[in-house]
């Protein structure tokens, strides 16, 4: 992951507003970064730039080589199909999806036929919700939706991991199932 002079301006009731201003820096594979700073710094608007999740005001995201603002909506959406996992900080479950449609979805949307089921009943084990298997987003906890978020990530072992307050929902205990 290369990003390269990286900004974020948007209109507002002042005229513009600066998110992010001239970002440059590189993650090595294997390498892990925690992006840190006060509510309202741009650590989420950021974590959106890096996926191709949102469009820049200027700058360049290197993924594996590829200028993520070179492609278009579907070719970004391609790629991140391949290589990304992303963890929302509001989840972003789907709602008609039981959590073990909802982990299975990611492999499915990449075309993926074998084992989809047992891959994805296997991270939410791993995530402790078994038990939870067939439940819908609106019968589970804070805690437990944002361990369904975080099994979906996680389930087609990506090769780059975006999570935006991945624990911010999760008690001390919870917080240390690691389901890699």
């Amino acid at each position: 992951l290369a990003v390269e002079s990286l900004a974020k301006t948007v209109a507002d009731t002042t005229g513009s507003l600066t998110i992010l201003h001239d970002v440059s820096f590189s993650v090595t594979p294997g390498e892990t970064l925690a992006i840190v700073g006060a509510s309202g710094s741009g650590k989420s608007t950021l974590l959106g730039l890096l996926a191709g999740l949102d469009l820049p005001s200027a700058g360049t995201v290197r993924l594996h080589g590829q200028d993520l603002y070179a492609l278009d909506e579907d070719q970004r959406a391609a790629l991140r199909g391949r290589h990304v996992g992303f963890v929302f900080q509001s989840f972003q479950l789907v709602g008609h999806l039981t959590a073990l449609e909802n982990v299975m979805l990611p492999l499915e949307l990449r075309g993926e036929t074998s084992q989809v089921r047992e891959r994805a009943v296997d991270m939410l084990q791993r995530v402790g919700l078994g038990a939870r298997l067939n439940h819908y987003p609106r019968t589970l906890s804070g805690g437990e939706q944002q361990r369904v978020a975080l099994a979906r990530a996680f389930v087609a072992s990506p090769d780059f991991l975006f999570a935006d307050q991945p624990c911010g929902s999760l008690d001390t205990g919870t917080e240390e199932v690691t389901p890699a």
